[in-house]
């Protein structure tokens, strides 16, 4: 079996072999088994189509850079987006409906706060069968929200932290640490499945490593873990983990799913088991604010937009055909992105190259 093969069994096993994430969420299991079959039926469309059209079963699309925060080192802040090119809801909708239609399983929605994004939840609400990950601050999930939300299964919402309450709010601002758990709290009373996201540098990797850390997120709820590890702004590598802390990481991930009630995700994981990156359309694809079709959220490059194609057509572009081609050129470096630390020959491969600098998903 090849990488691709790999990771798509990868995803099936998540769901189907480690059930301990539905403690408490009885009334989850229903909709998930039902997940799973959309998986395999998914899958099942990807593996029919002609061998030219590579399409992921993973699709990260970030849908706006507003946002209600401006936290240190923010990579949306970063970017030189234009506002007035950002995907309009309706080019969401289509190219999430191309999406499904092609085979895809999962997306992803970031942003900025993707829940500024006009009509992000009714456009969801249409796709009952597919798996929506929202990365969120979560500061905008009111009543209102929390009942929208509560009445869609398909959504996994998942709160930034930057690890305890000293470090999230040096990093988000005074007093989000604690305004996040209580969003946690609201959500966990009403038994909704929802999640964390932390990037891991190498300041915070104690802590967040730590059984301590680990068992208050699931004693709040937690039934997801997004483990990003730190890619470096303008070539700092200091915050990056250090080769020790990425053997612990591989280690404490089967910890987590062995012994708590928690579906660990590491990003970007063991790529060497899934022979060489992911990226490109090998697992996932990301797509820009302003459409570009980006092989991930840590290479800024595009050669062609959603806003001007078919999703179908934009799978097919130079750029990512080119990576995935040469992929095994692409091992993991100190920053933890080959991608990101190879922007010569990424760029090489297109006329236009759209530079920005980045540190984590959310």
């Amino acid at each position: 079996m090849d990488g691709i093969g790999l990771f798509n069994q990868a995803i099936k096993r998540n769901l189907i072999d480690n059930k301990k994430y539905l403690k408490n969420r009885g009334h989850y299991t229903l909709f998930y088994s039902k997940v799973v079959m959309q998986l395999k039926k998914q899958e099942k469309k990807r593996l029919d189509l002609k061998s030219d059209l590579i399409v992921p079963p993973i699709i990260i699309m970030s849908v706006t850079n507003d946002c209600n925060l401006r936290c240190t080192g923010c990579y949306a802040n970063a970017q030189d987006r234009n506002r007035q090119l950002e995907m309009t809801s309706d080019n969401i909708d289509r190219v999430i409906r191309e999406g499904i239609d092609l085979g895809v399983s999962i997306f992803m929605i970031a942003g900025g706060e993707p829940l500024m994004k006009a009509n992000i939840l009714e456009i969801i609400s249409k796709y009952p069968n597919t798996i929506f990950i929202m990365f969120t601050n979560g500061l905008m999930i009111d009543g209102d929200v929390k009942n929208k939300m509560k009445s869609m299964k398909q959504l996994i919402p998942v709160f930034s932290l930057e690890g305890d309450e000293v470090m999230t709010d040096l990093r988000r601002g005074s007093g989000v640490y604690r305004k996040v758990l209580s969003k946690m709290s609201l959500l966990d009373r009403e038994k909704m499945m929802f999640g964390t996201s932390i990037t891991l540098t190498r300041e915070n990797f104690d802590t967040v490593m730590s059984d301590d850390y680990i068992t208050d997120l699931e004693a709040l709820g937690n039934r997801v873990l997004f483990l990003i590890e730190y890619v470096p702004c303008n070539g700092d590598l200091d915050l990056c983990l250090t080769e020790k802390q990425k053997t612990i990481l591989l280690e404490k991930v089967k910890h987590i799913q062995d012994d708590y009630s928690i579906l660990p995700i590491p990003l970007p994981g063991d790529e060497s088991h899934f022979e060489g990156c992911l990226a490109a359309g090998r697992g996932f694809v990301h797509i820009s604010s302003t459409g570009g079709i980006e092989a991930c959220p840590f290479a800024p490059y595009s050669d062609a937009s959603v806003n001007d194609m078919p999703l179908k057509e934009a799978l097919q572009s130079r750029l990512l055909t080119q990576i995935r081609l040469n992929h095994h050129m692409l091992e993991e470096s100190e920053g933890g992105c080959a991608l990101y630390e190879n922007p010569d020959w990424v760029s090489g491969l297109i006329v236009k190259r759209e530079k920005r600098t980045c540190s984590s998903i959310v």
